[in-house]
């Protein structure tokens, strides 16, 4: 591995584990704010794992690892989004 991968695996396994403190951050909390934010920190942790995959998926799939890494960016965004459609019922 070059220098540059490496530097992405490290800043990609930095976003994972920022994303899984998240959810130790809000265990605990429940209701429509629990799962609020429980969709949003998901929607977070398959955003880390989507750079990860591109980052590996890149080398190895070269004509697929762009389209592996926005179908799993786009689950993330949906998780994201349900998340924050869950802050209406809070109204």
């Amino acid at each position: 591995m070059d220098t540059v991968m490496i530097m992405n695996v490290v800043l990609d396994v930095i976003l994972i584990l920022a994303s899984i403190w998240m959810v130790f951050a809000i265990r605990g909390i429940g209701g429509i704010v629990g799962q609020t934010l429980t969709y949003i920190v998901i929607g977070a942790v398959i955003l880390g794992v989507a750079h990860l995959l591109a980052t590996f998926t890149g080398a190895l799939f070269a004509p697929y690892g762009g389209t592996v890494h926005r179908v799993v960016v786009l689950v993330g965004f949906i998780f994201l989004a349900w998340g924050f459609r869950q802050l209406a019922k809070m109204r």
